[in-house]
């Protein structure tokens, strides 16, 4: 690709120009250096939480078989009752959702808390229920910390998704733009500075050489 060197200040062939330029392009090959890097470490991590998403929503499919035929098997042994307890079981719970910084990525973990009060809680009557019914509850207890569980790694495959995203897109536009523009500018510049210099010298020469040819000192001026 070609990039055309515009003239303006920061193009025209000065040294100052020059200094100026090579160090946007160290800093620009810093940044894409780093983006690239942060590039990868979302990959690995992003394979890594798609691997647990794979092992949780088997686990997940799993109790929330178990908590249905748990259901069944109540209803077959206290029947209408099951609508009634079911009605005065708890309704909120309290989800404590933690974060973790995978460069500069805020990946979300959540997990449901209980106090020691509703963990000792029973809002039925153990008397007029079966076993069956505490089976029932422990398995919609786990599979509620497994939905909640999975949704924050879904969460987290998300946001890990788009900045895999955004970070490809800056580095793309460092490797592919902005440091080939701070290349040009610099070969631009480079060459104007070679050039300049040739015709100095050339210069210089030809001032010496006419000044000899007349019998002067190169440090004295020729005559007109």
């Amino acid at each position: 690709m070609v990039y055309s060197i515009s003239m303006d200040n920061l193009n025209l062939p000065t040294r100052r120009n020059l200094l100026l330029a090579k160090q946007r392009l160290a800093l620009a090959r810093k940044g894409y250096d780093l983006l690239d890097k942060k590039r990868q470490v979302l990959v690995s991590e992003l394979a890594t939480i798609q691997e647990q998403a794979g092992h949780i929503w088997n686990q997940l499919c799993e109790a929330l078989d178990i908590a249905y035929a748990a259901v069944h098997a109540t209803h077959a042994h206290i029947g209408p009752k099951l609508i009634s307890i079911s009605q005065d079981m708890p309704k909120d719970a309290t989800v404590m959702i933690h974060f973790r910084g995978v460069m500069g990525v805020e990946l979300p973990h959540m997990e449901i808390i209980k106090t020691k009060k509703d963990k000792h809680a029973i809002p039925y009557s153990l008397s007029q229920t079966t076993v069956s019914l505490d089976e029932t509850v422990q398995a919609w207890s786990k599979a509620q910390q497994l939905i909640v569980t999975q949704a924050a790694i879904e969460n987290t495959i998300h946001k890990l998704c788009l900045h895999i995203k955004k970070t490809k897109k800056r580095a793309n536009a460092l490797g592919n733009i902005t440091i080939p523009m701070y290349e040009a500018r610099i070969n631009y510049i480079q060459e104007r500075l070679e050039e300049r210099e040739r015709d100095e010298l050339a210069r210089l020469k030809l001032v010496k050489h006419h000044s000899a040819t007349r019998g002067l000192s190169p440090s004295q001026p020729p005559l007109v």
